[in-house]
Order: structure tokens, then C-alpha cells, then sequence
């Protein structure tokens, strides 16, 4: 089986776990009857409870994050790269949870609920810094395309880590706390500091990558149609929690960073190299800054 056929039933998995938990979300908050009637028939049938079927779903999201990430690169990166690109990800993400949700810095004072499952060190659950590595590196390669040096390239990274994260924190602590601010704060109850953080995670995590060598010039055909994609319904998903759990201006903001994202993305279309060929052809890559 090819990686790409793995990152294609690993995104049918993944966009059944958003459907479902979307659906699940608004019929619980829009229509309660008919949801209190569907929980008890599930629970009758399956012995499962309402905190079963958000944990399932959400598992099976964040499970699929990792393996799209891994499957799509892996034919430009090969093996030994695309584990080395794991560990950064996850090390540097993993390492900032751990200082961040015990001394405050660089998010700003949070803790994670007990929603994400079994936790690193009590504090961090081990389903986070995977997901660091999957959003990271798809924003690595929308980085590439605008034709930027290496500065410019980990500065792209986190500009797209962060708008990203526009709709993700009001659905997840906001809409429903995965997480929470012990202080508060004026985005939905996150503190703004939380977005500097994002940004500064990112950016270590992209000079990270960028010492591995990178990503080659331009994507190759399946990469080009398929990391948009990726990064959209990502978004999409937070933006459809936020709606699902009435906080339509979240949702609205979301969506305002998403397109942002694309729009800079369409502005610098002519930017980058063409897309390139097969996997394993390595375009040259531009002058670095």
C-alpha cells in the first residue's frame, strides 16, 4: 500500500470523526430532546455514554492528525527524514506544553481537562505534541510556496500555526473545555500572550525542521491538491464546533483566518517554483536568506 492511499483512508477516517462529532454537537445543543432520545438507545445498545462518544471521535481525529501528516510527506522525505521530522515536532511541541501548562510561559497559565486521555507527566496529554508535528509541517509546506527564504519560511510557519489556532482555542477551551486559562482571558477566554506563544513554538519548531534540510523548492502533485486541503479541514472543523456550540463569532473569526491563510496563499500563486515532479525528483531548492 502506497502513502498516499494511507493519507487517503486515514482522511476518510479523519473527516468521519469530524462529521460525526459535528453532527453529534449540534443536535445536542440545537435540538436536546431528540439527542437525550438518540444517547439513551446508543448507551441501551452499546453501554456508551455521551463522554464515550466525544472521547472516540476526538481520539480518532487526533490519532489521524500524525498519520496524514507522516503518509503525505513521506515520499519527498523518505523514512529516515520523516522520523526525524516526527521527533522535532513532537519534542519541541511537547517540550513547550510541559513549561507551559507548569509555569505560564509562553501561552500564558492553562491546564488541559481529562477529555485528551492519559497525560505526559500528569500535565500534557500524549495525543498534543503529535499534533504539533501534523500542523506544523503542513504549514511548512504552504510556507514553501510563497517563495520565500529560510527566515521568511519559518516566519510563514508560524503566521500559518497561528492563524490556525483562531478557531481552534474558543472551540476547544470556549465552546467545549478541552483545556481552560486559569486567568481568562479576551478571545473567547483565551489571553492574547497564548497566540505569541504559538507563534514562538512554531517558529522553533520550523528552524527545526529547516536544519533537517527542509522541504525541497516546490510540492510535488499530490502534496500541491492535498496540504491545502489538509490545513482547510482543520480549520473547518474548530469553525464548525464553534458554530455547533453557539459561539457563532468564533466560528466567524475562524473563518477570517482561514482566509487569510488561502488569500496569501492565492496572492503568491507565481511565487514559488513549479510544482514538481514524481516523488523522489528534488527541485532546486531557491537561495536561502
Amino acid at each position: 500500500m502506497t502513502s498516499h492511499r494511507v493519507f487517503l483512508i486515514a482522511l476518510a477516517l479523519f473527516a468521519g470523526s469530524v462529521v460525526f462529532s459535528l453532527a453529534g454537537a449540534t443536535l445536542l445543543n440545537f435540538f436536546p430532546g431528540p439527542a437525550a432520545s438518540a444517547l439513551g438507545v446508543i448507551a441501551d445498545v452499546t453501554g456508551l455514554t455521551l463522554q464515550d462518544l466525544i472521547k472516540i471521535p476526538t481520539w480518532v481525529n487526533m490519532a489521524m492528525l500524525p498519520v496524514l501528516a507522516f503518509a503525505l510527506y513521506l515520499p519527498e522525505l523518505g523514512w529516515g527524514r520523516s522520523l526525524a521530522f516526527l521527533a522535532v515536532g513532537c519534542v519541541v511541541g511537547a517540550a513547550a506544553e510541559l513549561i507551559g501548562t507548569q509555569t505560564g510561559f509562553p501561552f500564558g497559565p492553562y491546564s488541559y481537562g481529562d477529555f485528551l486521555g492519559a497525560k505526559i507527566a500528569g500535565h500534557v496529554p500524549w495525543l498534543i505534541p503529535p499534533s504539533w508535528y501534523a500542523i506544523s509541517i503542513v504549514s511548512l509546506d504552504l510556507g514553501r510556496r510563497l517563495g520565500l527564504g529560510r527566515a521568511g519560511r519559518v516566519g510563514a510557519v508560524a503566521l500559518f500555526m497561528v492563524l490556525w489556532d483562531v478557531a481552534l482555542d474558543p472551540a476547544m477551551n470556549h465552546a467545549f473545555p478541552f483545556w481552560k486559562y486559569d486567568v481568562g482571558g479576551v478571545f473567547f477566554g483565551m489571553p492574547l500572550v497564548n497566540w505569541a506563544g504559538w507563534a514562538l513554538t512554531s517558529a522553533v519548531i520550523a528552524v527545526g525542521y529547516e536544519a533537517l534540510g527542509g522541504l525541497r523548492a516546490a510540492p510535488g502533485p499530490f502534496e500541491a491538491v492535498w496540504a491545502p486541503r489538509f490545513y482547510a479541514v482543520n480549520s473547518l472543523f474548530s469553525v464548525g464546533v464553534c458554530f455547533a456550540y453557539k459561539a457563532p463569532a468564533a466560528g466567524l473569526a475562524g473563518l477570517v483566518g482561514l482566509a487569510i491563510a488561502l488569500g496569501v496563499l492565492w496572492l503568491r500563486r507565481d511565487a514559488a517554483p513549479p510544482v514538481s515532479g514524481p516523488a523522489g525528483s528534488r527541485a532546486a531548492r531557491p537561495a536561502v536568506a
